[in-house]
């Protein structure tokens, strides 16, 4: 599976927040899909995440020079206040428990210089792979209550300003329905063989020479003093 193979979801950040220079704070990093692009960009990024195996393997993908990794095991990085330029949550705050979600947002905040802006890209109400998520429970399966109660954090978070939502596209590109079954669905073969045969049919209809081409919304947010 590749994930945003035309890179579309760097280019939006881009477009919103300029990379060029700043100091980043990555929140969230995975394996780090997003780290290797913002390095190209930024002077500087210190890529989070709570869990050890998926940083070990972010390390393992990015030789970048720029870039400095830290396992956060509470979700609140322990770092030098009023140091970064952006602090960019990677579909990130919608995973941190709702009743922490104001206060994660807080404490990253703290870490911004006076003009620092925090970046949230989260995923957004749209798109083929939204719709597999939630027909037949791939990926992560529905989110929705999470995504709800990220919206509400930010709009609420005292001394903030919440910017109007920017949508985007992504991109998830399969090169076979194998491919897709063992990244997003390895245990489809649970499913009754009705929705197997409806799973099978709607990846035929996303089938392109590409290979198999599922597409998802983004919302980006801008948070500013």
């Amino acid at each position: 599976m590749l994930l945003d193979p035309d890179n579309k979801y760097i280019r939006a950040i881009d477009t919103y927040a300029p990379l060029a220079g700043t100091t980043i704070l990555e929140i969230g990093c995975g394996s780090g899909r997003m780290t290797g692009d913002l390095a190209e960009h930024a002077e500087h990024v210190v890529a989070t995440d709570i869990d050890s195996s998926a940083l070990e393997q972010a390390q393992r993908q990015i030789s970048a020079k720029n870039v400095d990794f830290l396992l956060s095991d509470d979700g609140f990085p322990h770092l030098k206040k009023g140091v970064f330029d952006l602090v960019i949550y990677t579909l990130s705050l919608h995973h941190v428990p709702i009743n922490k979600m104001a206060a994660n947002l807080e404490h990253t905040g703290q870490l911004l210089k006076k003009s620092g802006k925090i970046v949230v890209v989260e995923p957004g109400n749209g798109g083929s792979f939204l719709e597999v998520k939630k027909r037949f429970g791939a990926g992560s399966g529905d989110e929705d209550a999470e995504k709800a109660a990220a919206k509400r954090a930010m709009k609420n978070l005292t001394g903030w300003i919440l910017s109007p939502t920017h949508s985007f596209a992504v991109d998830f590109l399969f090169s076979n329905a194998a491919d897709f079954y063992a990244s997003k669905l390895p245990t489809y073969r649970k499913l009754p063989v009705e929705e197997q045969a409806a799973l099978a049919e709607f990846l035929s209809r996303h089938t392109t020479d590409r290979g198999i081409i599922l597409t998802s919304e983004r919302y980006l947010n801008l948070l500013s003093r």
